[in-house]
């Protein structure tokens, strides 16, 4: 229930269709899709629930999470130094977990972009989006503007509870929520019916869902198998250019491989430079370590 997340309802097996190798993956999307309004409809039925948007589906969490505990690994080791150099708890680069699940692609359809979900106004102001570049997908940059803002939203709030969701909802949003209900705790939030507008599930169950991250992670073995593997932690060298350069040349520092270069790289605009024979001066580039004698900025 989205009132109430302990309240289960009811669960979907979806075993038969996932394991159909006869299916093609449009057949299992659209079958699943069946499956879980048929399923819904029993339950709401069963449990007298009117209004369908009281009910909430989550799925495929655990395959999730375990996707990206692997994923974390190419990471983690650089944001969790970023996170001690300016004074902050490293247990907050696992908001990661609960933004992205550490996919650098991450969209949102509210505009937020890469591992942290940066919204685009925040990062036109700090210079992060030109036409050759958003360094919200940039996985190191993104981490600097995401403790910067932690960092902000500690200072203003005094509390982490509080500073978290604001990540989340938002500074302000936050401040208008705490002057509203007269309160200067979380729970007097989670806990109020004077709620903004914008206030929701979304931003009530924000920290509970880090909390619950920081968990699973400390008992990873146990809950997601002994088979749990990380990437090994990305070995690069990050330089910015001062003249434009050949992609050509570009390429080899990457050995010639474009899907390599793409990798390494997720915040360029690719679909420009798809057109370009040149990378543009002031890019900042990762190339891996072992290239970096190749690079001539």
């Amino acid at each position: 229930m989205v009132e109430d997340p302990s309240v289960v309802l009811g669960d979907i097996d979806l075993t038969e269709i996932f394991e159909d190798d006869n299916l093609t993956a449009y057949q299992k999307t659209e079958m699943i899709k069946a499956v879980v309004q048929r399923r819904k409809a029993v339950l709401m039925d069963k449990f007298k629930i009117k209004d369908s948007r009281q009910v909430r589906l989550q799925m495929g969490l655990r395959d999730r999470m375990k996707k990206a505990m692997y994923i974390s690994g190419k990471y983690l080791d650089r944001m969790e130094a970023i996170f001690k150099k300016e004074g902050m708890p490293i247990e907050l680069t696992r908001l990661v977990f609960v933004e992205s699940s550490f996919n650098v692609h991450a969209q949102s359809k509210v505009g937020a972009s890469g591992l942290w979900q940066i919204m685009p106004n925040v990062a036109r102001e700090k210079g992060y989006i030109t036409a050759h570049h958003d360094k919200r997908n940039h996985p190191i940059e993104a981490t600097k503007l995401a403790a910067g803002m932690l960092k902000q939203n500690y200072k203003e709030l005094k509390s982490w509870p509080l500073a978290v969701t604001a990540y989340n909802h938002g500074l302000a949003g936050v401040k208008r929520m705490l002057k509203r209900n007269k309160a200067v705790k979380l729970d007097e939030l989670i806990d109020s019916e004077n709620e903004t507008r914008n206030w929701g599930f979304a931003s009530e169950n924000f920290y509970a869902c880090f909390l619950a991250v920081l968990e699973v992670e400390r008992n990873a073995t146990e809950l997601l198998g002994e088979d749990l593997m990380k990437a090994n932690a990305l070995s690069y060298k990050e330089f910015k250019l001062k003249s434009k350069k050949p992609k050509a040349q570009v390429m080899e520092w990457f050995d010639g491989s474009l899907t390599r270069f793409k990798q390494m790289n997720p915040h360029l605009n690719w679909a420009r430079l798809k057109r370009s024979k040149f990378i543009p001066a002031g890019v900042s580039l990762m190339v891996p370590k072992r290239n970096a004698d190749l690079v001539r900025r």
